[in-house]
C-alpha cells in the first residue's frame, strides 16, 4: 500500500493556524463598471480602454475557443488536458460554449489563462470567481493520497510548475500564487474532502526556510473547511481578497435556476493574510492550474474532469449574483 508520509511537509504548511478572523463580511460594494473584459469576442474593441488607468472587471464566458487565441498565458504543458465545447448554457443566465479541463496527478503540469486587463498586488481589493461542474464521470481520489482541484490567478513571470514539491526535494516554485484548491481524498488520517484558499508570496530568498521548502517558506493556507462539493451541478466558488481586514475569504455556491446561488454548507471561511513572511505579490493571470503530484504512485492521487463556464475578476467586492451577471449582454 502507498503511503503519504513523504508529503508531510507540504501538508504541514497547509495546517499553519489561520488568525483569528471574523466570518461575519463587510457590505459588498455595487460594480462600479458596467463594461467587461472577455478576450476573443468579435465585438471586443478595448483600444478606447488601454490608455485609462480606472480598474476594469474581466469576464471570461468560453462562447469562442480560448485555446487558439494569441493571448492566452500558458507554461508547461497544459493543452493536452483542455477541450473547448460548443455547447448549451449549463444554468440561467449561462453563454454557450465552456471548458473542460482533466486533473490528472500523473500528468505533466501546465497552467493556462488570460492575462488580467490590470494586475492586482498585495494592496488591491478584488473579487476572482469561476462556474463550473465537477463531473462524477471518471472521478477518482486515492484514500492514500492528498492532491487539489484548483484555479487561481498568478504571476506569469514568477509562478513554476512544481506545486508539490517530490522526495527528493521539497522545494517548490509556485510564487505569487492565489489559488483555489479543492482536496477531494478522504483518508482515515486526515479526514476530507477539503475546500482550500492559498497564497504565495514573492520568493522570500532570506528566510531560513526558503532553501529547503522554496515556496511553501512563504505561504497562508486555511485547512479545515471539510466539504464535500456536489458532483454534476453548477458550482461558483469566490475568492475576496481584502488587504483592510488582513484576510481572504473564500465561499462556495450552487448554481439555482430560482434563486440565483445557495451557499454550501460550511463551505466559507477567511484566510489571514498576516501569516505570509513577506506579504508582497502580483498577480497578472487568471485561470487553471493543472498541477503534477510529485508524491503521486503509479496510481493517481486524484483524476477529475470540469467543466468550466466563467472566469471572472473584478476590482473592490460585489455579490456572487452580481458576478455571475459581469461580460453578459455587452
Amino acid at each position: 500500500m502507498r503511503t503519504r508520509t513523504l508529503f508531510l511537509p507540504a501538508l504541514l504548511a497547509f495546517l499553519l493556524p489561520a488568525a483569528a478572523l471574523a466570518a461575519t463580511h463587510r457590505p459588498h460594494h455595487a460594480l462600479q463598471a458596467t463594461g467587461s473584459i472577455a478576450f476573443g469576442d468579435d465585438d471586443d474593441e478595448g483600444s478606447d480602454d488601454e490608455t485609462t488607468d480606472e480598474p476594469r472587471p474581466f469576464a471570461e464566458h468560453f462562447v469562442t475557443d480560448p485555446r487558439n487565441r494569441p493571448e492566452t498565458v500558458t507554461s508547461g504543458l497544459p493543452y493536452e488536458r483542455l477541450e473547448w465545447n460548443d455547447d448549451m448554457p449549463a444554468y440561467p443566465g449561462d453563454m454557450p460554449g465552456s471548458l473542460t479541463a482533466t486533473y490528472d496527478a500523473n500528468a505533466p503540469a501546465g497552467l493556462f489563462g488570460l492575462p488580467l486587463p490590470q494586475h492586482y498586488d498585495q494592496q488591491a481589493t478584488f473579487t476572482a470567481a469561476a462556474a463550473f461542474v465537477l463531473h462524477s464521470d471518471g472521478f477518482h481520489a486515492d484514500p492514500n493520497g492528498f492532491f487539489q482541484i484548483s484555479w487561481g490567478l498568478w504571476n506569469s513571470a514568477t509562478t513554476g510548475l512544481d506545486r508539490t514539491g517530490n522526495p527528493a526535494d521539497y522545494a517548490t516554485d509556485t510564487f505569487e500564487l492565489l489559488e483555489f484548491d479543492y482536496f477531494p481524498n478522504v483518508s482515515p488520517w486526515f479526514g476530507g474532502p477539503f475546500v482550500v484558499p492559498t497564497l504565495f508570496g514573492r520568493a522570500a530568498v532570506d528566510d531560513p526556510a526558503f532553501e529547503a521548502n522554496g515556496a511553501f517558506a512563504n505561504i497562508t493556507s486555511l485547512f479545515g473547511l471539510q466539504v464535500d462539493l456536489p458532483f454534476d451541478l453548477p458550482l461558483f466558488a469566490v475568492l475576496e481578497h481584502r488587504p483592510a481586514l488582513d484576510s481572504m475569504t473564500v465561499q462556495v455556491y450552487r448554481i439555482v435556476a430560482t434563486d440565483g446561488v445557495i451557499s454550501l454548507q460550511g463551505a466559507v471561511g477567511p484566510l489571514s493574510l498576516d501569516l505570509l513572511v513577506l506579504r508582497e505579490y502580483e498577480l497578472d493571470s487568471v485561470g487553471l492550474t493543472l498541477w503534477n503530484d510529485g508524491f503521486s504512485g503509479p496510481s493517481p492521487s486524484v483524476t477529475a474532469t470540469l467543466t468550466y463556464h466563467a472566469w471572472i475578476v473584478v476590482p473592490g467586492l460585489a455579490r456572487p449574483e452580481e458576478l455571475l451577471q459581469v461580460g453578459l449582454g455587452e
